[in-house]
């Protein structure tokens, strides 16, 4: 079974820039070796993820994210089944993603909340835009 988990967060103060980068390609890379999807988006203080997979593999990332001292105030929005993934790999972004398909898939996955999740879709779509440059 796929399953997704989303969530934003605030990162730890003392955190630096290159700690943030390595943590980046760190996260991408080990994500797309154990068959991950989604993405992760650090900007201005913030963290953004989404995480898609098997179930019982993001359940246990998530376990170990929230436990992580690089951020707090988790905020979890989707913790759900899914039958297929919006992402076809993981990306990460340092700041915002502002072209490529990092933004169209996600633009993707906000297309298929707000037809699968109305009831969540305009909180998503704010908090992800945020994290976003258009044009």
């Amino acid at each position: 079974m796929r399953y997704i988990i989303s969530y934003v967060s605030t990162v730890n103060p003392d955190i630096s820039n290159s700690d943030i980068s390595e943590l980046m390609d760190y996260v991408s890379s080990h994500n797309n070796a154990i068959n991950i999807t989604g993405i992760l988006i650090y900007s201005e203080g913030n963290f953004f993820q989404i995480l898609e997979g098997k179930e019982e593999l993001v359940k246990m990332m998530f376990e170990r994210i929230k436990k992580d001292s690089r951020h707090y105030n988790i905020i979890k929005m989707l913790y759900k089944e899914i039958k297929k993934t919006s992402f076809t790999e993981y990306h990460s972004s340092f700041t915002v993603i502002s072209n490529g398909s990092s933004q169209e898939e996600l633009q993707l996955f906000l297309q298929k909340e707000k037809i699968n999740n109305p009831e969540h879709y305009k909180s998503i779509s704010y908090l992800t835009q945020k994290f976003m440059k258009l044009g």
